[in-house]
C-alpha cells in the first residue's frame, strides 16, 4: 500500500513539474534558474514516467505472485487442519464412546464378581436380571450417540418424569453405591416433570453423579451423594450434591472442557453433561465446591 502512495504521488508532482511552463509566465522561464528548471523536467521528465510506469508494473506483478502464493499456503494449511480436526473428531467420538460404557461395563463386571460368588439360585437370579439391564444400557448408550444430531426440537417437545427417571438412576448407581459403600438420597416431588429427551437426561444426571461417586471413592470408602429437584416458576432445578473432598483448583477452570479429568477416565462426563443438558434446552454448572461440599445444578425446562 505503501509502495502504491509513493508511485501516486511521484506521478502527480512529475505531472506538476511538467506542467511548469504552462503555470508560469512565460518571462519567468525563458532565462535564469525556472529556464533550467524547465530544462531539466523536459529531459528527466519522459524517463522518470517510464521508470514510475515499469515500477508500478514490477510492483503488480511480485503482488500478485505473493497473492498466489499466499493462497497457496493458505490452502495447505486449511488442509492440514481439516485433517487434524477430522482426526481429533474421531479421537473424541471414540473417547465418548469409551466414556459411555464406561459406567454400564464397570456394573457388569462388578455384577459377573456377585454371581460368581453368589449360591442362592433366587440371588442369582437378581444379579442376573440387573447384569441384562446394564447390557441393555450399554446398547441404550450407543442408541444415544447415533441420535446425537437430532434437532433439538425433536426433543424439547418430550415430557419427562423426573422423579421415575431419578429412580431409574437409583437402580443403575446402586452397584457402585454398594461398591463404594456410600449413601444416595433423592428427593424430588413425585409427577414433577421437565422436557427433553428421557434417554438423554438420565445420562446427563448419571454423568455428574458417577464423577461424584469417583469423588467420593478416592477420599476412601463411605460418604453421601444427593439428589434434589424443586420447581421454581418455569424451570426445574436439580441439584446434585456429595461430600467429597471437592474440584482441585487447577481443575476448576476447565471443568467442562473435553478430556479435563481429576481422575484416570476419559474426561468427558461433564462435558457431555452440560452438551445433553442444553440439547434439551437446559443448562449444567458448578455453583460450589470445597472440602465437604460439592453441587452442580441442573436446570431443565418445566414440564
Amino acid at each position: 500500500m505503501r509502495s502504491i502512495v509513493t508511485i501516486v504521488f511521484g506521478f502527480f508532482v512529475g505531472l506538476v513539474l511538467a506542467s511548469l511552463d504552462h503555470i508560469l509566465p512565460p518571462a519567468s522561464y525563458e532565462s535564469g534558474p525556472t529556464k533550467w528548471v524547465v530544462v531539466f523536467v523536459d529531459w528527466v521528465a519522459p524517463p522518470m514516467a517510464g521508470i514510475l510506469v515499469a515500477g508500478a508494473l514490477i510492483y503488480a506483478q511480485r503482488a500478485r505472485r505473493l497473492h498466489a502464493a499466499e493462497r497457496a499456503a493458505a490452502e495447505v494449511l486449511a488442509e492440514r487442519l481439516a485433517g487434524t480436526e477430522r482426526r481429533q473428531a474421531i479421537w473424541v467420538v471414540a473417547a465418548a464412546v469409551a466414556h459411555d460404557m464406561k459406567n454400564p461395563l464397570h456394573n457388569a463386571q462388578l455384577l459377573v464378581e456377585e454371581i460368581s460368588e453368589e449360591v442362592n439360585p433366587e440371588a442369582r437370579a437378581q444379579l442376573l436380571f440387573r447384569l441384562r439391564d446394564n447390557v441393555q444400557r450399554a446398547t441404550e448408550r450407543l442408541a444415544e450417540l447415533s441420535r446425537a444430531g437430532q434437532r433439538q426440537a425433536d426433543t424439547v417437545d418430550q415430557k419427562v418424569d423426573l422423579s421415575n427417571t431419578l429412580e431409574e438412576l437409583r437402580e443403575r448407581l446402586k452397584p457402585t453405591v454398594l461398591a463404594t459403600r456410600s449413601a444416595l438420597e433423592i428427593d424430588c416431588p413425585r409427577g414433577l416433570a421437565v422436557r427433553g429427551d428421557a434417554h438423554a437426561l438420565r445420562s446427563a444426571v448419571e454423568n455428574v453423579a458417577a464423577n461424584a461417586l469417583e469423588a467420593l471413592q478416592d477420599r476412601g470408602m463411605g460418604g453421601k451423594l444427593a439428589l434434589r429437584a424443586q420447581a421454581r416458576g418455569d424451570i426445574v432445578e436439580l441439584l446434585v450434591q456429595d461430600d467429597g473432598p471437592g474440584i482441585p483448583m487447577d481443575l476448576k477452570e476447565r471443568l467442562f472442557a473435553p478430556f479435563s479429568s481429576g481422575h484416570n477416565g476419559t474426561g468427558l462426563g461433564l462435558a457431555i453433561a452440560r452438551a445433553l443438558a442444553r440439547a434439551g434446552g437446559g443448562d449444567l454448572d458448578c455453583t460450589e465446591s470445597g472440602p465437604g461440599r460439592t453441587t452442580f445444578r441442573f436446570i431443565f425446562q418445566a414440564g
